[in-house]
């Protein structure tokens, strides 16, 4: 018994250390992407940047190809862009993925339930996945979205460890900065509300004194998020807007939908065997959805090893290794949405488990309404390019949470236990092999960085 305290203060010591490596390994490949990866990728936010740059006023959502989308990270680049032109920009995107990882090392070590070996490999997949670094490192609003989901995952936290009324306004801040950088933010509002209640109920505040925390709350991320809705539902009848609905480009992308299939299609084997997008996924929803979240399915930067043969066979691989977590996830989402109902109706519950049940459960109810978006999108207009797993990378902690959930799960088993470790570090490794396989080609072929528009061919979406 005398010797568990040095051994407990050990484990923790060499946690902390690795934390601190896996933390410093991220930032490097960030680094060293950000230096051999162009900045544009198939959307040009880049014009509209130059248009606030020159004119100090939003464009109307049919005048740029990507105006539709509300104006705050635009308005910053722009004041980059006077400042340091293009390359302060793009260094703007590689600030905000460090600052992004930070945020989600510091909650991970920060939340109580999270066990310790299992730390490693939530961080270490924010470290390592691909697409997850890629899309924060583009010049597009998608680098101040990610960002700013961290940012509120990690605010509901102290909201909930210190539910004062300047935290709630912050968490006010950061969701109404969300709604005024990207629309997925709306799939944050409901949950954050719900947060909000419980934990107003939880510390016993009283019913006029919740019912004024959350009519600030709302106050404060409506006023400060309502801009772009509010001026297309003026010009265009409509709040929430789309690129789609001012040009024919989206008619090349026509039919996605052939019926039921085309929500039940989980064959990952079409992406093994073609690992580029192709005719045989496009009209998958889960296809498209899981292909280009783990891997580079649609060709959309200067690293070009998925368009090469038998280079984009790293895809194929990291395609099998990937339902590994994948299952684990959806598992641990399952587990954490239970836990939550379980544990929140439970009078015996201790305050530690109720926190823990309220804050997952409003981790998963946002990841949930977020992947929703984008079916509710994808059934609207009908279009492949809308499946992407990019979107979902505001909720990216949310994603971590649940893989902890499904590994915490898996080690009921000792056998199962080693089978996902090694299978996690085997896609781990690919990550890494994907990455020096991309830079060397960037170096020995370097590609010009304002290079837009990847994508080298035309789906033909009448071919099955």
């Amino acid at each position: 018994m005398g010797n568990a305290a040095p051994v407990r203060e050990s484990f923790t010591a060499f946690s902390s250390e690795c934390n601190f490596l896996l933390l410093g390994a991220g930032i490097v490949l960030r680094l060293v992407v950000f230096g051999n990866m162009g900045y544009l990728n198939n959307d040009n936010h880049l014009e509209v940047i130059e248009y606030v740059a020159r004119w100090w006023v939003p464009p109307h959502a049919d005048l740029f190809h990507q105006a539709y989308h509300p104006p705050l990270y635009y308005y910053l680049a722009a004041v980059l862009l006077h400042l340091g032109g293009v390359e302060a920009v793009h260094g703007l995107s590689l600030a905000l993925s460090a600052g992004t990882l930070v945020l989600i090392a510091l909650l991970l070590l920060r939340l109580p339930w999270i066990n310790r070996k299992l730390r490693h490999w939530c961080l270490a997949l924010a470290v390592f996945h691909p697409q997850f670094i890629m899309f924060s490192l583009f010049i597009s609003n998608d680098t101040l979205a990610i960002f700013l989901g961290a940012l509120i995952f990690y605010q509901c936290r102290r909201a909930q460890v210190m539910p004062s009324l300047f935290n709630d306004v912050l968490l006010g801040l950061a969701l109404g900065l969300g709604l005024l950088t990207k629309a997925v933010f709306l799939a944050f509002l409901l949950p954050l509300l719900v947060f909000l209640w419980i934990t107003g109920r939880q510390w016993d505040f009283a019913g006029r004194q919740l019912v004024y925390r959350l009519g600030l709350f709302i106050l404060i991320a409506g006023i400060l998020g309502c801009y772009k809705y509010v001026e297309s539902a003026v010009i265009f009848g409509n709040p929430i807007i789309s690129n789609v609905d001012f040009s024919d480009w989206a008619r090349h992308q026509k039919p996605t939908w052939i019926g039921p299939r085309s929500l039940l299609d989980f064959d990952v084997f079409k992406l093994v065997k073609t690992p580029i997008i192709s005719p045989t996924t496009v009209h998958s929803y889960p296809l498209m959805t899981y292909g280009s979240f783990w891997y580079s399915l649609i060709p959309e930067s200067s690293f070009q090893s998925n368009t090469s043969e038998p280079l984009n066979r790293l895809g194929s691989l990291i395609y099998l290794v990937a339902l590994c977590p994948t299952i684990l996830m959806v598992i641990g989402a399952a587990r954490l949405g239970k836990e939550s109902f379980t544990l929140g109706y439970s009078t015996m519950s201790s305050e530690p488990a109720q926190d823990r049940a309220v804050y997952q459960g409003v981790v998963i109810f946002i990841l949930l309404l977020n992947f929703l978006l984008i079916m509710a999108a994808g059934w609207r207009y009908d279009l492949w390019s809308v499946f992407q797993g990019r979107l979902l990378f505001p909720s990216y902690v949310a994603i971590l949470l649940a893989l902890h959930a499904g590994m915490q799960w898996a080690a009921i088993s000792q056998l199962w236990s080693r089978i996902v470790r090694c299978l996690m570090t085997a896609l781990l490794g690919l990550f890494v092999a994907y990455f020096v396989v991309e830079v060397s080609l960037a170096i020995v072929y370097p590609d010009k960085p304002s290079r837009g528009n990847h994508m080298p061919f035309k789906i033909n979406m009448h071919a099955r």
